[in-house]
């Protein structure tokens, strides 16, 4: 009982040195998780494309080679993974192409851009700075086309299509898990080659 005495000033004192409102601590900023795993990460070498002059048709065959890297759980709770391409800074833009679909179908001027829906692709687990990263790796051909008045003006344009330099494509890329999540793009130069 006679320690009551010195207890109680100090338990009055303590509940009010913590009724006090601390000065300089901010509240921490919660980190969406949930849109953390679902970011997707690109590498996007310089892209080739094969050009070839067939009668009046100048054919320039591009090789999509794109890598794309997401945390393995955003990989695996992921309903489809989506890669866009745009065209629009390059000469590509004003040809038409095919290319073939999932079920070896040749398709005209339109391109699936689910990824659950390409075969050109690899798919396999990695680790990068130790965490679990999934690596998509997607190499598929576009077939570009474009008929001329003449051999001769489908062969001059190929000529001039093989010293450009600042031709680009824009990648583009996101997850969809009950909602789209944003985007993530990456812009790399396209060089053209003459094929034999």
């Amino acid at each position: 009982m006679r320690y009551i005495k010195y207890i109680i000033p100090v338990l009055l004192l303590f509940s009010v040195l913590s009724c006090r409102k601390s000065e300089g601590i901010k509240p921490v900023t919660p980190i969406d998780t949930d849109l953390v795993i679902h970011q997707i990460k690109f590498s996007a070498p310089y892209q080739y494309a094969s050009t070839k002059v067939v009668g009046d048709t100048l054919k320039v065959i591009y090789y999509e080679n794109v890598n794309l890297y997401i945390p393995s759980n955003g990989f695996n709770l992921s309903y489809a993974l989506h890669l866009k391409e745009d065209f629009s800074s390059s000469v590509l833009v004003s040809y038409n192409f095919t290319t073939v679909d999932a079920y070896g179908d040749v398709t005209y001027d339109w391109v699936d851009d689910n990824l659950n829906n390409v075969t050109a692709k690899t798919v396999k687990d990695t680790v990068i700075n130790g965490a679990s990263v999934t690596h998509i790796t997607v190499q598929r051909p576009f077939t570009f086309f474009k008929a001329f008045n003449s051999t001769q003006i489908a062969t001059n344009t190929q000529d001039s299509l093989l010293t450009l330099k600042t031709n680009k494509i824009v990648f583009s890329s996101y997850v969809y898990f009950g909602k789209t999540y944003p985007a993530t793009s990456d812009t790399t130069n396209v060089y053209y080659i003459k094929s034999n």
